[in-house]
């Protein structure tokens, strides 16, 4: 498997086939023997501003916690052991209702979309 290719960057749906999000980023960890596996996936704006800009990261992260956002601010992991099938899509044995990522996006649609014109579609 091609952990760019075949993973980073997809969607990744829960167990009822609804979209929680694409793939932002991959967390490793080093087994007994010394080989890489893959522990969690990351979802999110965190990750995926991380994985575009260390600096643009650490700004937001000052900011965040400036603003005393607490741990609301961190990329939302999957268990690689949730995951059920890697094609076209992801599939996690999740449910989506249960995600902070869709409290996320009601946050950002009241708060910053409903502001755009053109948002609200």
């Amino acid at each position: 498997m091609y952990l760019g290719c075949d993973v980073l960057d997809k969607q990744v749906v829960d167990r009822r086939q609804a979209r929680i999000g694409k793939v932002d980023g991959i967390v490793l960890t080093a087994a007994d023997d010394g080989r890489l596996k893959i522990a969690f996936i990351e979802m999110g704006t965190p990750a995926l501003v991380r994985r575009l800009s260390r600096r643009l990261y650490a700004w937001m992260l000052a900011s965040s916690q400036r603003a005393q956002a607490g741990d609301g601010w961190r990329p939302y992991r999957i268990p690689w052991s949730k995951i059920t099938d890697v094609g076209v899509d992801i599939e996690a044995d999740v449910d989506n209702s249960e995600t902070p990522l869709e409290r996320a996006q009601e946050w950002l649609r009241q708060h910053i979309f409903s502001h755009i014109p053109g948002g609200r579609s």
